[in-house]
């Protein structure tokens, strides 16, 4: 059993609630600063060479900040054509955007060893790679607050028979908009370790879920390296640099969307029994 902590150093991403989206780019601090509510904790379990592994992590931010790039055109088919509604901004390209986020990923899978039994401490050049398949869960859930004061904004109509645009002054930008929902990915992975002396010990993870089967950008990946050390015989403190791509949409208009980076740093305190 481990139980480890996340931190990216940055996030990058876009973001698309209703057809709204908006370009995240965080440091650590950012993403710390709203943090409501974090989980995360490994865990596997083996007879002979066969075993069962558990990948849990929740995370819960309020408000991180964010900038709307573009607003998307709206569109409408009916019985006399498609239909389409415009807002361009006059003199700013960008409106101000705060996202919360609940990001939840879940991993069940089947697992086989090959070479030495996982251990705290062992010989120097013990090794052990373990491939594995199952299922990934990806619960998202985003609420999109977006706010701008600033200057005129034209409004443009287009249809089968008319085309034109007004003026609005002074408008004003408020709404919010949210969407969520848990996702079912098939899951491929491997992670492998060999030992550099009795109580060090170099590791590696890798991952692939999703593989577009539910839509084109239906999909995750985790890539992850790093060093474990032997504080005692059972015991083990990881530290590693991790990278975690998440991608989904709902395929529809108004499109709900997401397209998020990390990479930062994960520490860990790993139980063997």
């Amino acid at each position: 059993m481990e139980l480890y902590g996340f931190a990216p150093l940055r996030t990058t991403g876009t973001t698309t609630v209703r057809g709204f989206s908006t370009d995240l780019d965080l440091d650590l601090g950012q993403v710390l600063r709203p943090l409501t509510a974090a989980a995360f904790i490994r865990g596997s379990v083996e007879y002979g060479r066969f075993g069962l592994l558990t990948d849990i992590s929740y995370v819960s931010v309020k408000g991180e900040e964010g900038t709307l790039l573009d607003i998307k055109t709206r569109s409408i088919d009916g019985p006399r054509g498609r239909r389409s509604l415009t807002l361009v901004p006059d003199g700013q390209r960008s409106v101000d955007a705060s996202v919360a986020n609940i990001q939840g990923i879940y991993d069940l899978a089947l697992r086989y060893r090959f070479g030495e039994r996982e251990a705290a401490v062992a010989r120097s050049g013990s090794f052990t790679v373990i491939p594995y398949a199952g299922v990934r869960f990806v619960n998202m859930q985003y609420d999109l607050a977006l706010q701008s004061e600033g200057p005129d904004r034209t409004l443009r109509f287009k249809g089968p028979r008319l085309e034109g645009s007004r003026t609005l002054r002074g408008w004003n930008l408020q709404p919010q908009q949210s969407f969520g929902g848990t996702v079912v990915q098939p899951l491929l992975g491997t992670q492998a370790m060999v030992f550099l002396s009795p109580r060090l010990r170099l590791f590696a993870r890798a991952d692939l879920g999703g593989f577009g089967l539910n839509n084109a950008n239906d999909y995750s990946w985790n890539a992850q390296a790093g060093l474990g050390y032997a504080i005692g015989n059972s015991t083990q403190l990881n530290l590693s640099w991790r990278y975690l791509h998440l991608g989904g949409s709902n395929g529809r208009i108004p499109e709900n969307a997401y397209n998020i980076n990390q990479n930062g740093v994960e520490v860990g305190l790993k139980f063997f029994f």
